[in-house]
């Protein structure tokens, strides 16, 4: 796979130490004190131990070895390959982050949990809950574009000031040691008010920096930020581009590693210092505590193919130059010469037909084989001039029109009694008259795509919602269009 990358480097890349067979998707992996993943179907490696169980969203495993585990129906914590105890969640639990010694989960409700080193659970009075961070202390945002923070213990600490009351939208929010840097979206939709993405650092409860970006930003990780349409900002400086979403970002102090495409790349204030291909889309990284064991993860988005296996390298490794592949031209030079005798090449006894293999066809009359030859071929006089044949070339030129994007328009749905709607998502207004469109992506706000189809239907919690449809064409280049929804 090619990521795009903008610019030039040294292509550089770490070895994979190794490589773990997955018998189904990978969702879910942990690189601590044991090697852990998960997959689709329930089943959960952990070291040499393996388990089953209901089908695994994600994990997050203590300093001193705890594993929990999320599922779509219960939080589970193992010990030593043991389970030691579990809580049922009739939604299951989504998404898993924690530091140190504290855990956040979030259950298909939209509900955060507090998990502490002893297994205690505490639930935070919130709802429709989009990301969840910990850092001194626990930063909540909304889909009402709401952001707060909680003591570790469970206790509201603050609520951020909100900008208008619609029409702002949270993509992304991180800790740099004890600054809330929290990236928005004004989407404009007051008279008067401009579309906005914005970033905001926030210490001790007070705004101490606020600027723009001009672009989304769905990743943020210490002072390391990763954008939707390619790139990495440090601090308010772009210092790497690439051509798909950084959806995962993940803070080594001078340097990130950073999850695009099919690709997990470091890089640092100089820009890209190396990347690793995988087999699937990057869509899980977890690194231990020196960086000398990275796992990464993600399925290549076809059903039909084996489920792709999970990958661990050392990012702390030397990086080498990439080796190229040999080639079918390299394999032609280094083809064996054919030996051929002079007397053999130059000998009246050999023609050159019978040296090459070609049955030589006798001709009594070269007269009769002209005229044969002069009466297959119609040969016809055009008379045209300059101007005609340069007009005529001019109109047999089709002239490339790039394909136009088209995500509809925004919508407005009530949600029902479990809390969700369904979403048509129909791009097929797309404007492609030449028919150049090669791939068809729609993605969520976090860059995870939803699906390779030009119109799918979706289920979708209470919220503001920004779905984007992307197209690739023939010449490789994408473009995109965006669709805000709001479910009440």
């Amino acid at each position: 796979m090619n990521d795009g990358l903008t610019g030039l480097y040294m292509a550089l890349t770490v070895p994979v130490v190794s490589k773990f067979d997955a018998t189904a998707r990978i969702t879910a992996i942990s690189s601590g004190i044991n090697l852990a993943y998960g997959q689709v179907d329930g089943r959960l490696v952990i070291g040499k131990n393996e388990l089953s169980l209901s089908p695994i969203t994600c994990m997050y495993e203590f300093p001193f070895g705890d594993l929990i585990v999320g599922t779509s129906e219960s939080l589970q914590i193992f010990r030593d390959g043991d389970e030691i105890s579990s809580h049922t969640y009739e939604t299951g639990i989504d998404a898993l982050s924690g530091k140190d010694d504290t855990a956040v989960a979030i259950d298909g409700l939209g509900r955060a949990h507090i998990i502490d080193s002893a297994g205690n659970i505490t639930s935070i009075n919130e709802s429709s809950v989009l990301f969840a961070k910990v850092g001194p202390e626990i930063a909540i945002a909304t889909e009402s574009g709401k952001v707060s923070t909680y003591s570790l213990d469970g206790h509201k600490v603050w609520e951020r000031p909100m900008r208008g009351e619609v029409g702002e939208r949270i993509t992304a929010i991180g800790w740099n040691d004890s600054t809330l840097i929290v990236a928005r979206e004004g989407h404009g939709l007051v008279p008067g008010d401009e579309e906005a993405l914005e970033i905001e650092h926030w210490e001790s409860q007070q705004l101490i920096k606020r600027h723009d970006v001009n672009r989304r930003v769905i990743a943020i990780d210490g002072l390391w930020m990763g954008l939707d349409m390619g790139g990495i900002m440090h601090d308010e400086t772009l210092v790497a581009e690439l051509s798909h979403p950084a959806h995962i970002v993940i803070d080594r102090g001078d340097s990130t590693l950073v999850g695009s495409w099919f690709h997990l790349h470091c890089v640092n204030g100089e820009g890209l210092q190396w990347a690793v291909e995988t087999q699937g889309m990057v869509e899980h990284v977890s690194v231990n505590k020196d960086g000398s064991s990275v796992l990464i993860a993600g399925s290549d988005q076809n059903d039909y193919t084996d489920p792709e296996p999970v990958v661990l390298i050392d990012s702390t490794a030397q990086p080498t130059s990439l080796i190229e592949e040999d080639t079918a031209i390299d394999d032609w030079g280094d083809a064996p010469a054919i030996e051929i005798d002079a007397e053999e090449l130059y000998g009246d006894d050999t023609s050159l037909e019978e040296l090459a293999g070609i049955e030589a066809v006798e001709v009594s009359d070269t007269n009769n084989l002209l005229d044969a030859l002069n009466d297959e071929i119609e040969i016809e006089t055009l008379a045209v001039e300059e101007e005609d044949l340069m007009l005529a070339l001019s109109l047999d030129a089709e002239e490339i029109i790039a394909p136009l994007p088209d995500a509809g328009g925004d919508q407005s749905l009530k949600a029902g009694e479990d809390g969700t709607a369904v979403v048509t998502l129909d791009g097929s207004e797309t404007q492609d008259p030449q028919e150049r469109i090669t791939s068809w992506s729609w993605v969520d706000s976090s860059g995870k795509e939803i699906s390779n189809n030009p119109v799918v239907r979706v289920k979708l919690n209470k919220g503001n919602h920004r779905l984007e449809l992307r197209i690739k064409d023939k010449d490789g280049r994408w473009s995109s269009d965006s669709i805000d929804v709001r479910i009440e």
